[in-house]
């Protein structure tokens, strides 16, 4: 690895880092792109593109996730039952689409653009278009019984998309159940990193015939530790100044940054179509 490649992943996991304790999505949305752009420099074969983004996306996220809940327990803003209702079937259910698309050959990268990109619209639209409602709160009872199946739908988006679930767990506990955002988010940082746990053990697996186990260095299944460790390194750095901003932040404006993250992310993705589709047409 080159210098310029250490220092560029480094800034890429410091904005990561900040980005999740500040609204709590996991960075997801942040890596996915980078890993694109990256795998596709390292002539990572098309066919196992998405799947090496997907393996690198959860096993940062896995960490980011830990780190940055422990950040919020440090400032008291950890709600632990709630994560455990809403992750454990997600995280079954993630393992399970993650082992189908893991062993098969059948979703292209086509595939997971079209999926990403509908869920970044979708993000988009609930973030900046939302409208405040009154203050009245879903009684407590009411929330544990939808948590279980805002687990398995966070569950599918985070195997398919690589997000985290944060992208439905989020807009569905403030918009629908009208927990507050920071609470919110503090919920869905801890389910993002729970759900990661078992997408990160599936893609460390790898069936001993595969050819593609040395195309990374210091790789692990689909992993590279090479890849990983100055993203964690920047993750690590700067994740509590994203935790202790939030706690100063109004919650309209973390939803307005989030939003606008995504909607660049969204021409970044609109830009690629574009320049993917004169190719298709030759």
């Amino acid at each position: 690895m080159t210098i310029t490649l250490f220092l560029i992943l480094l800034v890429v996991g410091a904005a990561v880092g900040y980005y999740s304790g500040l609204v709590g999505t996991g960075g997801n949305l942040i890596l996915i792109p980078a890993f694109d752009l990256l795998f596709h420099y390292l002539k990572v074969p098309e066919n196992e593109v998405v799947k090496f983004m997907l393996a690198h996306s959860f096993f940062i996220t896995t960490f980011t996730g830990l780190n940055v809940s422990y950040k919020q327990f440090k400032v008291k803003n950890i709600y632990v039952k709630e994560v455990l209702f809403i992750s454990l079937p997600g995280m079954i259910t993630a393992f399970i689409l993650t082992e189908l698309i893991r062993k098969g050959n059948w979703y292209h990268k086509s595939d997971f653009d079209v999926v990403f990109f509908s869920l970044l619209l979708f993000l988009a639209g609930r973030m900046l278009l939302y409208k405040p409602h009154d203050s009245t709160a879903t009684t407590e009872n009411r929330r544990l019984y939808y948590f279980p199946l805002i687990g398995v739908v966070a569950g599918i988006i985070s195997s398919f998309s690589g997000i985290g679930g944060g992208i439905i767990v989020i807009p569905i506990l403030t918009d629908i159940i009208k927990i507050p955002f920071k609470k919110a988010s503090s919920i869905s940082i801890g389910v993002v990193a729970m759900l990661a746990i078992p997408i990160t053990a599936s893609y460390l697996m790898i069936d001993s015939h595969s050819s593609f186990q040395h195309i990374l260095p210091l790789q692990l299944g689909y992993i590279s530790l090479t890849i990983s460790a100055p993203i964690l390194i920047g993750v690590f750095s700067t994740s509590g100044l994203g935790v202790r901003k939030a706690q100063t932040t109004a919650p309209h404006k973390l939803r307005l940054i989030l939003g606008l993250v995504i909607l660049i992310l969204s021409a970044k993705m609109v830009y690629g179509f574009f320049k993917i589709k004169p190719m298709i047409l030759q």
